[in-house]
């Protein structure tokens, strides 16, 4: 069982590709997206990124920049713009996928940003009474992938000449290609940045880097419904109780039963989401046999019985189907 994967699953991991657009200078756009995860590549020229309070960062031809907590941010080609208009509102100006500048001219400067980008959507379901995503929780709001690190590491490096291949053939099969790369994207930048972090750090993510509390980990995943205890997950991992509940609780930041019992309601959510299945049935797959404790430890996370949990999300689901394709959102001007 590959826990990440595993997670990305179960949090319904769906990719929205925006595509690629050449700006003229000056230009400057806002990007508007509480919901969503957003991926930018600077395929050519240069821009600035405002994110919050923090610092404007430069970002150079060959950086890759993910935006993990999905919040306002805005790119431009000047350090410190004065309107920045909405992505969408740019997109719509755009002639042959290029955008003209602000003043309707490229301004003598001879300038252009190539971006490419995308943006990744989860499940809505609150995953903790605080909300907080089992991934997106672990990590900072901006993630920078400089060009340097990119070619240093021939796997991502290699992910970025496919990608700029299918946006500028866009061959048969482009709808289903582009999405796959663009997921595959979002591991790739997971695994370079968490090669940064301390050891002891980025929760759950980063423990996977630990053989022993791995296998422990690994075997929560694969078998959900098992009736794990502290000894059991201990006698796998071949350590003793105390020392694996310790470095358990220093790698992943919770206990290990607690750690069983998200995981739990999180794969159970996603059951009362996607099936039909009777409760007693989800209960049973995640480890309880009385449909009675399991409707107790849903509430508790939830803050809701299971069949409420299960009609308000169906009804959420069924409001939101307007023609959006489950798997992928592939602008149809050009990638």
């Amino acid at each position: 069982m590959d826990v990440l994967s595993n997670v990305l699953n179960v949090t319904s991991l769906a990719t929205s590709v925006i595509g690629s657009r050449e700006f003229l200078a000056p230009w400057a756009i806002v990007v508007d997206a509480p919901q969503e995860t957003a991926v930018h590549i600077i395929r050519r020229g240069a821009a600035w990124l405002r994110h919050g309070d923090a610092e404007p960062i430069r970002l150079n031809a060959g950086d890759i920049v993910l935006l993990a907590s999905g919040s306002k941010h805005v790119l431009s080609s000047d350090r410190d713009p004065r309107e920045p208009e909405p992505v969408t509102q740019a997109i719509a100006r755009a002639h042959n996928n290029v955008v003209p500048s602000l003043r309707g001219r490229n301004d003598g400067s001879g300038e252009s940003t190539l971006l490419q980008c995308a943006g990744y959507s989860f499940s809505s379901d609150g995953f903790s009474p605080e909300g907080a995503h089992p991934l997106l929780s672990l990590l900072p709001p901006v993630i920078v992938v400089p060009a340097d690190r990119v070619n240093e590491d021939p796997e991502l490096q290699l992910l970025q000449r496919l990608l700029a291949h299918e946006a500028a053939r866009r061959e048969a099969g482009v709808e289903l290609v582009l999405p796959r790369l663009i997921d595959t994207l979002f591991v790739y930048v997971l695994r370079v940045w968490l090669r940064d972090q301390p050891e002891g750090t980025a929760g759950w993510l980063g423990a996977l880097r630990d053989p022993q509390i791995r296998k422990a980990l690994t075997l929560i995943h694969e078998s959900p419904q098992a009736p794990w205890t502290v000894e059991s997950l201990a006698r796998q991992a071949a350590m003793s109780r105390a020392a694996f509940a310790k470095r358990f609780m220093d790698l992943v930041g919770q206990p290990p039963l607690a750690y069983v019992t998200r995981w739990r309601m999180d794969l159970a959510a996603k059951l009362l989401r996607e099936s039909r299945e009777p409760v007693a049935r989800i209960a049973s797959k995640v480890g309880y046999l009385s449909e009675t404790a399991f409707a107790k430890a849903f509430r508790r996370r939830r803050k809701m019985p299971p069949g409420a949990y299960r009609f308000q999300r169906t009804r959420r689901a069924r409001a939101a189907e307007i023609g959006v394709p489950e798997v992928a959102r592939v602008d149809q001007q050009g990638v």
